[in-house]
Formats: structure tokens, C-alpha cells, sequence
């Protein structure tokens, strides 16, 4: 349906509008002339027969050709009624008829089909003369613009408004996939392009220059993305070879200051490895490997497991832990990498709402975690769901700004929507999987 707000269905109908307004003007000016001439014509015609009488000195001259008149003329064009040197003449009835235009049933002139009639009365001397013209022509002119109005007019009014909507409808498909195509890029789905782009219009070029855009985007996402994956796998080896270098030292007999020194760098380079290890992974999610494990999981069963694992930790902070389900589906996915995706969820609850109450909550096919902290500034949540994002400019805490950018390749790969929001106070985290699950793989 195409919305009232929408641009090419304004013009069109401003185009109709304007199309009406002057075919009306014009067609109202023509009639307007066309029937001020008639009426002049027939003024003019009763008029001269009453001059032509005036100017007939002698009253037994007068009323012979008032007789004359009166006789060689058709009633449905003009009749003559007078008084004229107290002889009456032609149709009397007329002589108590006032000026103006009367309708010929009533002065018993005419047959029921004339119209009406233009009436002129004139005293001269003693003489009275009343002329009445018929008005059937402004009856013609008013049934012929009908027609037109009919036959013409409003036919072409609908053709044009049917033309108008069709042209609409096709602007206005064009126009949504194009509206559609930046939401879906928006969105973050840089491989949404616009199908079939009209060749030869505007829109068709707008099309073309979008799916440019997003061609090239996507190509420097992607290459970003393998440069961020090259980097970690190139990366992991030697840190992993110098992790087990630092091992078999602190093997060795040190003096306790140095065995202090190393044990604080195994401690970071473990945190760099965990590092390249989530970026490989998020890499590998996002290229939409993990699909080959899918299988139907039983959401709320999992959600009970994360909540018996974590409650000690949580117990530990001083926080609470509470789970609620209601009407718990079954989703089509990876068990592993949803356990992740709570886990994940849970620990970025602690770690920015020590001591807060921690709630998961599945609803459906809504699974949510929130807690009581400072919560995340409209502005910034989308930010927090990218690589290597933390809020915390200085970095002085512990954590690499993974946790969340996990938690969304997850769900991206699961096909479910993940949605940062106010907890009033705090963050409150939801995923909503779809509703038909993810289309198990091929075997």
C-alpha cells in the first residue's frame, strides 16, 4: 500500500489537481463566453422587435404587424402578446408576465418540451407589447457541456489518475528498494544491493551509484576484516611459542623477584592469546563458519546450565542471580557457541555491575540479561558492538572490548537480532531468535 506521505504520490496527485483546475478553468471560460453571446443574442432579438413596432407611428399600422409577428413566428422560438389600440393580439396570457425570464409551462406558451423564456415588455402610448424569446439554445449549450463533461472530461480525468497511479506505484517500488537497501546496509548488511535498477531514469542511476557504494564498502569491510584475521593468525604462533618459552622458565630456578616478573608476563601474554583467539573466531563467525554444528538446542535447558555455572562467581561479587522462563522454544543452532553468547552476556554484567542483581530471562524466543550498572549511552551502543571498542577511554580495566562483538557474530550467525537497551538502571541486552529457527545444514 503506498503511504500518503509518499513523494511520488503527492506530485502525482498535485499534478492532477493542477491538470483539473485548468481544464475547469478553461472549460468554465468557454462556457461562460459562449453563454453571455446566446443571452446577448436573444436579448437583442427581442429588442429589435420591439423597436421595429415603435417605430411604427400609426396603432392600426402597429397592431397589423404585431399580428404579423405573431403569426409567422414559431412558439418555441418567440412569442408576442399586445394590447395595442384596445385590440388584443397574439397570446394574451403573456400580457401579466413582468420582465425577466419565466418558464414557458407556466404562461401555457409551450409544449412541455421548451425551456424557458427571455421576457421583455414595452409600453408605447397606450399600447402595451410583451416579446418573449425561447431559451432552448442555452438549454443546448447546457446539455452539450454536459456531454463533454461526460464524454470527454471525466474519462480523460480517470485516465489520467489511473496512469498517474500506475507510475506511482512503479516510482514508489522503486523508490522502497532503494529505501530498503540503505536500511538493510545500515543495519550492517553490506551485501544488500538493488535489484534490476531502471536503466534509463534517475532512480535507475541513484540504484546503480548505491550498488556501487556498497560493493566498495563491502570489499573494505572484508579486506579489514582479513587483515584483522591475518594479523591475529600471523600473530598467535609466536606468541604461543613465547608463552611456552616463559613456561619452561619459570620451570627453571629463579630468584623470586624474577619468577614474579615472569609469572606477570605469562599472565599478559594468556590475555593476548585469549586476544587473537576471539578475533579469529569473531572472523570466522562473521564469514559464517560454525553453521556445519547447528542442531535443534533446547534454549531454556542451556540458560539453566549458564545459571548453575555462574551462580557461584556471582555469590563470590556479592551479586544475585535470577532466571525466569516462560514458554521456552527450541532454537535450530550451536550449543557451544550460545553457551558463549550467555556467558559472555553474564560476565560483562559483572564486570560493570559488581555487587548488582544479575537477571536472565527467556520469553519466547527472547532471551535477556540485564543488570543494575551505569548502563551504555544511546549513542554509544552501537559503537560497543564492534572489535576492540571499550568505553573506557584510558583502558586501565581488565578486558580487550571482545566480550559484546562475540556476542553479536553469535548472533548474527544464529540469525537473531540483537538489540542493546535501558534497564532504567543499568543495560539490558536482548536477543530475539527467529521464530522458524536457522535452516539446519546440508549433509
Amino acid at each position: 500500500m503506498i503511504a500518503l506521505r509518499s513523494t511520488p504520490l503527492r506530485l502525482a496527485v498535485a499534478l492532477i489537481l493542477v491538470f483539473t483546475g485548468f481544464l475547469a478553468a478553461g472549460l468554465g471560460t468557454a462556457y461562460a463566453l459562449m453563454h453571455e453571446t446566446l443571452t446577448d443574442d436573444i436579448e437583442a432579438r427581442a429588442e429589435q422587435v420591439i423597436d421595429e413596432l415603435r417605430a411604427i407611428p400609426e396603432p392600426e399600422e402597429r397592431a397589423e404587424r404585431a399580428a404579423e409577428f405573431a403569426a409567422s413566428m414559431d412558439p418555441e422560438e418567440m412569442v408576442i402578446a399586445a394590447r395595442i389600440n384596445g385590440r388584443s393580439i397574439g397570446h394574451q396570457s403573456a400580457l401579466t408576465l413582468d420582465e425577466g425570464v419565466v418558464k414557458g409551462t407556466a404562461t401555457g406558451l409551450k409544449d412541455e418540451r421548451a425551456d424557458s423564456y427571455l421576457v421583455r415588455t414595452a409600453e408605447i402610448g397606450a399600447d402595451r407589447i410583451t416579446v418573449l424569446v425561447g431559451r432552448d439554445s442555452l438549454a443546448e449549450l447546457n446539455e452539450t457541456f454536459v456531454a463533454i463533461l461526460g464524454f470527454s472530461v471525466l474519462p480523460a480525468l480517470l485516465l489520467t489518475s489511473a496512469i498517474g497511479m500506475v507510475a506511482v506505484r512503479r516510482t514508489s517500488a522503486r523508490v522502497e528498494a532503494i529505501r530498503s537497501t540503505l536500511h538493510a546496509l545500515t543495519e550492517g548488511t553490506l551485501s544488500a544491493r538493488v535489484s534490476a535498477p531502471h536503466p534509463d531514469t534517475d532512480l535507475g542511476d541513484i540504484s546503480r551509484d548505491l550498488n556501487r557504494m556498497a560493493a566498495a564498502q563491502e570489499a573494505a569491510t572484508d579486506a579489514l576484516r582479513q587483515i584483522g584475521s591475518d594479523i591475529a593468525h600471523d600473530l598467535k604462533t609466536p606468541i604461543q611459542r613465547v608463552a611456552l618459552r616463559l613456561e619452561r622458565l619459570a620451570e627453571t630456578d629463579l630468584p623470586q623477584t624474577t619468577r614474579d616478573e615472569v609469572e606477570a608476563v605469562q599472565t599478559e601474554t594468556a590475555q593476548i592469546i585469549g586476544t587473537f583467539q576471539s578475533l579469529l573466531q569473531i572472523a570466522q563467525l562473521e564469514g559464517g563458519q560454525g553453521r556445519e554444528n547447528f542442531a535443534p538446542v533446547d534454549l531454556a535447558g542451556l540458560l539453566r546450565d549458564m545459571s548453575e555455572i555462574y551462580e557461584p562467581a556471582v555469590e563470590e561479587s556479592g551479586a544475585t542471580l535470577d532466571c525466569r522462563i516462560e514458554d521456552p522454544p527450541i532454537v535450530i543452532g550451536d550449543r557451544h557457541l550460545l553457551s558463549r553468547l550467555i556467558a559472555n552476556l553474564v560476565e560483562n554484567a559483572l564486570r560493570h555491575a559488581p555487587g548488582g542483581p544479575i537477571h536472565l530471562a527467556l520469553r519466547g524466543a527472547v532471551l535477556s540479561v540485564s543488570d543494575s550498572g551505569p548502563g551504555i549511552v544511546t549513542e554509544r551502543r552501537e559503537d560497543v558492538l564492534r572489535r576492540l571498542v571499550r568505553l573506557e577511554a584510558s583502558r586501565s580495566t581488565p578486558g580487550s572490548g571482545l566480550g559484546l562483538a562475540m556476542v553479536k557474530a553469535i548472533a548474527d550467525l544464529h540469525g537473531a537480532r540483537l538489540v542493546l537497551g535501558d534497564a532504567q538502571p543499568g543495560l539490558i541486552v536482548t536477543v530475539t531468535f527467529p521464530t522458524g529457527g536457522v535452516e539446519l545444514p546440508m549433509a
